[in-house]
């Protein structure tokens, strides 16, 4: 699958965080790029969410 915006290949991770921050029911998604720009923040602050979701093993998406 490639992001909708720029039409970069999406990674599992990338799709899942997208899943957690914007629609659990999308079946378009943005690359960490798109989503940082999107959201207004870093790049580095979606990746630092990624791995507290991982780390935390509460959330299914990041299992």
């Amino acid at each position: 699958m490639d992001c909708r915006k720029c039409g970069a290949h999406l990674t599992f991770d990338e799709k899942a965080i997208y899943m957690k921050l914007v629609s659990r029911t999308a079946s378009s998604f943005l690359c960490m790029d798109c989503l940082a720009e999107a959201l207004h923040c870093e790049r580095k602050a979606i990746e630092e969410r990624i791995r507290y979701y991982r780390e935390s093993g509460n959330c299914v998406l990041f299992r």
